[in-house]
């Protein structure tokens, strides 16, 4: 009768105990240790978001893989590999949407590549080094917009004090006249297509005493072969005179009307008078403006 009841005995105590080890373990916080994803995982997930045109977050999960990769022989191409994949998915990333965050998580990238790289002997791979080159330049182009940027600032700035000057300190009597720039310029294109009829009657001239001195000798000489020569020169002078005095002269009769107009207190007596010397042909401006 006894041992029966020592039987039951210890089988309630056993169900006590694991009755309370459960209950403890139930009412126990709960510590999940997440460990970090393997580099075989980052790389399955930046190919899944670069298959799904997300290519900034494929870039920064490939450099995730790449950043948790020792430098050694056994893993040198392997991290070549997943490296070129995660540059060209950050190129792509600002092609699309211009961000230039891209290109600087891409520049970090390889800044810190080529510091492991250091000591190991192994050196950028030709497709790395292309991908190196792209970044660069587009870097290059981004430093050129903020430099032209803040000159262009500077520029305004500048314009905008150099304004509020003049209309701090009235012009002088003479120097508002609105044409009288227009008229200047004007002046000066005569004076260029009057150069180019110099450069039209000197050519033509000269084209003249050539063919004469190549008439008159003799077949295979020096003197035949000079005479050719200097006409060719002659031509050239010749032609280019034609085409530019037409060009200037036009121009500039045009601006010195229009500048004229716009001049209310010049005088219309403007004349334009042919002007030669020794060395030159071409015309001038007598009057006031």
């Amino acid at each position: 009768m006894v041992r029966p009841t020592m039987h039951r005995s210890t089988s309630m105590q056993s169900r006590l105990f694991a009755t309370l080890v459960a209950a403890t373990l139930a009412m126990a916080p709960l510590h999940v240790v997440h460990a970090a994803p393997t580099v075989e995982e980052l790389y399955t997930q930046g190919q899944e978001k670069f298959d799904a045109g997300e290519y900034g977050d494929a870039g920064d999960l490939w450099a995730q893989a790449v950043r948790q990769l020792p430098e050694d022989k056994s893993n040198s191409a392997t991290r070549q590999t997943i490296m070129n994949l995660a540059l060209d998915a950050y190129l792509r990333a600002y092609r699309n949407d211009e961000d230039r965050s891209h290109i600087d998580d891409a520049k970090a990238l390889l800044d810190e590549y080529e510091a492991s790289l250091q000591g190991t002997g192994v050196e950028l791979s030709t497709e790395i080094a292309s991908e190196k080159g792209k970044i660069e330049d587009i870097l290059a182009e981004l430093a050129a917009k903020d430099a032209a940027a803040t000159e262009t600032e500077t520029e305004t700035e500048t314009e905008t004090e150099t304004e509020t000057e003049v209309e701090d300190d009235p012009l002088p009597v003479g120097d508002d006249r609105p044409g009288r720039g227009l008229v200047i310029g004007g002046a000066v294109m005569l004076g260029v297509g009057g150069a180019g009829i110099g450069l039209l009657l000197v050519g033509a001239l000269g084209g003249l005493r050539a063919q004469t001195d190549f008439n008159a000798a003799e077949d295979g000489s020096t003197e035949k072969e000079d005479a050719r020569k200097k006409g060719k020169t002659m031509n050239a002078l010749a032609i280019t005179g034609g085409v530019v005095a037409p060009l200037f002269i036009g121009a500039g009769v045009a601006l010195l009307v229009i500048g004229l107009r716009k001049n209310k207190q010049a005088r219309s007596s403007v004349m334009m008078l042919p002007e030669a010397g020794p060395s030159y042909v071409g015309f001038g401006l007598s009057g006031k403006f």
